[in-house]
């Protein structure tokens, strides 16, 4: 007999469950492999059974699903850095080191440094691999660096910072998830080019650069050639910041990352174009083959970052099963895909585009249908424009739990930016191709860039319109781990029972919506009961926070306080609210805990001796003269003071054996309250 074949969707979910785990427990080769291999006896010892008797067909699932969860924990494994034998960080120690290495990818620069991914070939002369995060000053910077460049610098590897406030974006995880975990600064002349390295990514900058140089030259305005650039090169250093801000509020900022929107909308259009086709011999082979030779066309010129061929590889494969002869089911499909990236990339699962590209897709499958059997038109137009809308609510469903819990905002006209900038993307992607295939092939291009050019700037003036609806974007919208789930729960299980309206499914469904209100009620009570008293880190700035009962008072002698980025994280992460705002006291009482406040001008009164002194603004004092006269606790010294007075503290306080908490090294200082 057959053994049954289970979906590949639900092999997928076990998988993916190994990965998560395995992420939390960071096992080593050796373990798991152990798992594995135990693992692998019950699958082939109910497989040989099930052959024989039918009745074994319950303990043969649950072995194959405990066996999927254990290639995803030692998939995992393999593909963890630090496992492998030949990484820097099983051989590398605090001090200085000769590092050389191959710059691989440009990053967004901040208005202090150049940022690049390092790939490393050598530490002091041993071969040794892995991946840095580089900070190039452009105080000492001459050029910035290109892809290729070998580099060689004597620097010390360090740890990448930890957020120093509390719900703050943690950049150290988020690189950890590209196997970047250390960081080098080069500055002071510490490195120099000794080459360039002309690998396939050499190759594919320079080609970029071309492009980019021509399209200068047929004078494509700056704020048009930075969303060109964005859209086909995935460049998006260039961007002006108000541009941004604009397609975030329009609810269009997917469009600026290439992602399976834009493969899949290539994939659309191409596929319709070749129907005619489908009528030849063969067509099931050439078909798909022109497809994907398109979509991984389109992939190599943008770069081939993680975003651009984890789409181009899901997209592939629901190529490759659109033209099989055989009916296939669209889940199994998209499971197969998902199994196929994650065994090459586990740590894709941690990235939001891939989440938000699946969730997307499963709710334009599953969703998309139910919208679209409310109304048929006859009017071929109108009926697209319809259907661009059910697929933007289907897909806006999709990912409306990951884009609150990661963005914490909700763009209330995003059905109406995409009714517009979708079809007008598509018109964009199929202008760039034909552009950048004629143009390699020498043919005259002029047209088609100002064509190109105009229909950019119509999406920016467009998307720069819905954005200035500002009353229709609600921002700052507290969202957990426990409401995510909850919320995602919800959503399907109301969609199972729009697809089959039984009583058990709306019973159901009405559960998890009582689920999610008790999550989100106990979110709030769990963060009411928690009071805190928050000295905060800031770059020149004091900032300091009282929470009570979801209440936040804030001290600052800044005006714009409430608008600042730590504040709001620490709002939306506490379900708080502002309560007050007060210029900041020199001498404040915090419960039991009596706090000086010393700032720049050095004067305050003492009515009490102080269990806290803040040191701010950088005062001219006498420490060790202060701490024998009052006798404090602990000193602390915020993000406003000059570094060089902060080690001269430190040491004051170590001289006096006394604690010294520096938030610019340590992170905020918290004082818990009843």
């Amino acid at each position: 007999m057959k053994v049954i074949k289970f979906p590949a969707l639900n092999i997928t979910l076990c998988v993916v469950l190994g990965i998560l785990a395995s992420n939390e427990t960071k096992p080593d080769l050796a373990t798991a492999f152990l798992y594995f291999s135990v693992a692998v006896f019950p699958f082939l010892l109910f497989y040989a059974l099930l052959i024989f008797k039918n009745k074994y067909k319950l303990y043969f699932g649950i072995s194959t699903y405990l066996l999927s969860f254990f290639i995803g924990v030692l998939t995992y494994a393999l593909h963890y850095k630090p496992n492998q034998p030949h990484h820097y960080s099983n051989n590398s120690n605090d001090e200085k080191a000769v590092v050389r290495g191959i710059i691989s990818e440009k990053l967004k620069p901040n208005a202090f440094s150049y940022k690049y991914f390092l790939e490393v070939e050598s530490i002091n002369k041993v071969h040794q691999n892995g991946k840095l995060l580089i900070i190039l000053s452009k105080k000492t910077a001459e050029k910035e660096f290109q892809i290729g460049d070998v580099v060689l610098t004597y620097a010390k590897i360090k740890p990448i910072i930890r957020p120093h406030n509390p719900n703050q974006f943690d950049y150290a995880a988020y690189l950890e998830k590209k196997d970047v975990f250390d960081q080098l600064y080069l500055e002071n002349r510490n490195f120099e080019i000794i080459g360039s390295e002309k690998n396939l990514r050499y190759h594919l900058e320079q080609i970029r650069q071309k492009i980019i140089s021509y399209l200068e030259k047929e004078k494509v305005p700056n704020n048009r050639l930075s969303i060109i650039k964005a859209l086909f090169l995935g460049q998006r250093q260039n961007i002006e910041q108000q541009t941004l801000n604009q397609y975030s509020q329009a609810g269009a900022i997917h469009i600026l990352a290439i992602s399976g929107l834009h493969i899949g909308i290539l994939l659309y259009f191409f596929k319709t174009l070749f129907k005619p086709l489908e009528r030849f011999k063969y067509s099931r082979i050439f078909i798909p083959a022109l497809l994907l030779l398109i979509l991984w066309f389109f992939a190599i010129l943008s770069g081939l970052s993680a975003s651009v061929v984890r789409a181009a590889m899901m997209f592939s494969v629901v190529t490759f099963v659109m033209y099989l002869k055989r009916d296939t089911n669209i889940y199994n499909t998209l499971g197969v895909s998902i199994l196929f990236i994650l065994l090459f990339e586990p740590n894709f699962i941690f990235d939001v585009g891939f989440q938000l590209s699946y969730s997307a897709v499963f709710a334009i499958v599953t969703i998309q249908p139910l919208f679209s059997r409310l109304w048929k038109s006859k009017n071929r137009i109108v009926q697209y424009f319809f259907d661009i809308l059910t697929v933007s609510f289907a897909a806006q469903i999709g990912v409306l739990p990951l884009s609150i819990y990661y963005f914490h905002q909700f763009p209330g006209l995003f059905f109406l930016t995409n009714l517009v900038v979708i079809p007008l993307l598509t018109l964009i992607l199929v202008l760039g191709l034909l552009t950048f295939i004629l143009g390699g092939l020498g043919m005259p291009i002029s047209i088609l860039i100002h064509f190109l050019s105009t229909s950019v700037g119509w999406m920016n003036q467009y998307v720069a319109t819905i954005a200035s609806f500002e009353d229709y974007i609600i921002k700052g919208i507290p969202f957990n781990s426990a409401l995510l789930l909850s919320s995602i729960i919800a959503i399907i299980c109301f969609v199972l029972w729009f697809k089959k309206p039984k009583f058990i499914h709306l019973a159901i469904a009405l559960i998890t919506l009582l689920l999610f209100q008790l999550m989100l009620f106990g979110s709030w009570e769990f963060h009411r009961s928690k009071n805190e008293f928050l000295i905060l880190q800031y770059p020149k700035q004091t900032l300091l926070a009282m929470k009570k009962d979801n209440l936040i008072t804030l001290w600052s002698n800044e005006k714009e306080v409430a608008d600042n980025y730590v504040i709001k994280n620490y709002l939306q992460a506490n379900f708080g609210k502002i309560d007050s705002i007060s210029s900041i006291q020199n001498v404040m009482k915090i419960n039991e805990t009596k706090l000086l406040i010393i700032d720049e001008k050095s004067i305050f009164a003492i009515p009490m001796k102080p269990d806290v002194i803040l040191l701010t603004q950088s005062p001219k004092i006498n420490l060790e003269r202060l701490i024998t006269d009052l006798q404090p606790k602990i000193i602390v010294a915020d993000g406003s003071n000059f570094k060089t007075l902060v080690e001269l503290w430190q040491k004051t306080c170590v001289k006096k054996n006394i604690p010294f908490h520096s938030t610019s090294e340590k992170g905020y200082f918290k004082i818990d309250l009843p």
